[in-house]
């Protein structure tokens, strides 16, 4: 099986790490992925769309997410 090509970003703020993900090829005809993700909780992901307009309003919506302290990162 070949495995999906992926390409990840990772980034500070204020001491929690965030990775900006892109899954592109994956398994059994599954769509692309773009998430963003906090890497101390698995369970905090941002999904985004293929536009850089897309991405970037997502990655102010994280940052302030995380400013407010709504996620544990």
């Amino acid at each position: 099986m070949e495995l999906p090509d992926m390409n990840n970003v990772y980034v500070t703020h204020k001491g929690k790490e965030v990775s900006i993900a892109q899954h592109r090829k994956r398994p059994h005809g599954l769509p692309d992925e773009h998430e963003i993700a906090c890497i101390e909780a698995t369970d905090t992901i941002w999904y985004y769309g293929r536009t850089l307009d897309s991405l970037i309003n997502r990655l102010i919506q994280v940052r302030e997410d995380i400013d407010k302290g709504e996620y544990e990162c």
